[in-house]
């Protein structure tokens, strides 16, 4: 299934909007076209977290790899793949609700 990539009030794709936004530190994006409030799904929320700790993880094996050598190097670097698919597969499951306050 795609991700839903479009505004959920007006259905306009989300490719339009400003990457500068000033809306940047808050937890919601305003739709360029109806102005309605939109966020990521919860589980795309919990999605985000699990990427966070794939980066630590690979970050602390390359520490391990440079610093100790040859088989943290390799865990490093299949750790940086796996973090790669998975980042992958998190960005094609994002959908965009409704902000609620």
């Amino acid at each position: 299934m795609p991700a839903k990539m479009s505004c959920p009030n007006c259905h306009s794709g989300m490719r339009s909007r400003s990457l500068y936004s000033h809306y940047s530190l808050k937890s919601y994006r305003v739709c360029p076209d109806c102005q309605a409030r939109y966020t990521t799904d919860r589980s795309s929320k919990k999605r985000s977290l699990v990427v966070a700790s794939f980066a630590l993880l690979t970050i602390a094996l390359s520490v391990a790899g440079f610093v100790i050598g040859f088989p943290w190097g390799l865990a490093a670097f299949f750790s940086g793949i796996g973090s790669l698919g998975y980042v992958g597969y998190f960005l094609s499951k994002i959908e965009y609700v409704e902000y609620r306050d």
